[in-house]
């Protein structure tokens, strides 16, 4: 079987999908929708993007993108969903005019824990409900999205969850040679010998970084690190406010590549106060417990409350500061809960399981329309 997949951008996880094409754009300005940097092995084709502004959204046409299915000529289409609303549209023109009987699987993370309403009557909603009658199988990135779809009315049987992870294998395998012990990480990153939280990603409004100085200004900074890793538009405002309020347990060190497996391997646990989702699975493999609100919906299986961390049904300051504070008087049950999290990582929720939910989606597709193919 034959399958086109399409992405606003190039990711990693592509190359896992064998007798597979991929189409992407241009990298879009001003955001952090960007090819990956190494696409080796991955049979892709690069296509002009043009950039349509629309309100506070920027969509995206791929030029020449019907030519290359036409070209290809594949059994099914994985168009990566809402976020990339014109490609699919592109698709699903294709298929009605010019080859009926390809599949079309949508891959979308459908709602974010938090939002107040699934479906709804705004225009925005109306859109997107019409659309999806076209799809022919959903892959989605939780158990919480395919619970939101279930309450839009799709049957359980069209969708297959791949919990949506980032380089697990990378990380699990940078992890296991390191010979670094947590206290010897932070001793090279001069970081004092504390129980450090540690929050990864963009520094901005959506994430609320600005609930771990908060937690610094609560916690005892004798006991506690609170290490921001990342940049973004607040992070000037961070440092700032760090210094004004003297917060000496609270680190700023900016954007780190080459020493996030040290940062990773200095952290007691990963904090995440707002929205995020890949950082999860990869802190994982580095066997840290997580503490989590409202992500983006992975955490409803990555994160398995009091086994592999903290869901917390509040997101108050002070309900992640009983979290943090309880890890810390706690070390056994800190530590085993870090030990069940890279194992949850390294046997279930693991890239292969992405693609196996793929392909299971795609096999479903074709045994719908009577042209089953392995």
């Amino acid at each position: 079987m034959s399958i086109w997949s399409y992405y606003a951008c190039g990711r990693c996880r592509p190359k896992y999908l064998t007798a597979t094409e991929h189409g992407i754009g241009e990298d879009v300005p001003n955001t952090k929708i960007k090819s990956g940097p190494d696409l080796r092995g991955i049979n892709y084709r690069k296509l002009k993007t043009l950039f349509l502004p629309l309100n506070a959204r920027t969509l995206q046409w791929h030029v020449g993108l019907v030519g290359e299915l036409r070209k290809f000529n594949p059994d099914v289409i994985l168009c990566e969903g809402e976020s990339h609303f014109v490609g699919y549209l592109q698709a699903i023109g294709y298929k009605y005019l010019f080859n009926r009987r390809v599949a079309l699987m949508h891959w979308c993370y459908i709602s974010l824990p938090g939002w107040p309403s699934i479906g709804g009557k705004g225009f925005r909603s109306l859109i997107k409900a019409f659309f999806r009658r076209f799809f022919d199988a959903f892959v989605v990135y939780s158990s919480f999205s395919k619970e939101c779809l279930l309450k839009l009315g799709q049957p359980d049987e069209k969708v297959f969850v791949a919990t949506n992870v980032g380089g697990i294998q990378r990380f699990l395998s940078i992890s296991d040679s390191m010979t670094d012990t947590t206290s010897k990480a932070r001793q090279k990153l001069g970081l004092p010998e504390r129980f450090t939280v540690l929050y990864l990603g963009t520094l901005d409004e959506n994430k609320r970084p600005g609930v771990m100085l908060d937690l610094a200004k609560k916690s005892d900074s004798e006991r506690f690190n609170f290490v921001l890793l990342g940049t973004g538009p607040l992070l000037e405002s961070l440092l700032e406010q760090a210094t004004r309020e003297e917060l000496s347990n609270v680190f700023l060190p900016g954007r780190m590549v080459d020493e996030l497996p040290l940062y990773l391997r200095s952290a007691d646990v990963l904090m995440i106060p707002g929205r995020g989702g890949i950082v999860i699975s990869e802190a994982m493999a580095f066997g840290l417990p997580i503490i989590v609100h409202q992500a983006d919906g992975t955490e409803y299986d990555l994160v398995q409350d009091k086994v592999t961390g903290f869901h917390l049904s509040g997101g108050s300051v002070d309900d992640f500061y009983q979290a943090i504070k309880y890890l810390q008087i706690n070390p056994d049950i800190c530590a085993e809960m870090g030990q069940k999290s890279k194992q949850l990582v390294e046997t279930k929720f693991t890239i292969d399981n992405m693609v196996n939910q793929i392909k299971r989606a795609a096999r479903y597709t074709k045994w719908r329309k009577g042209t089953y193919a392995s």
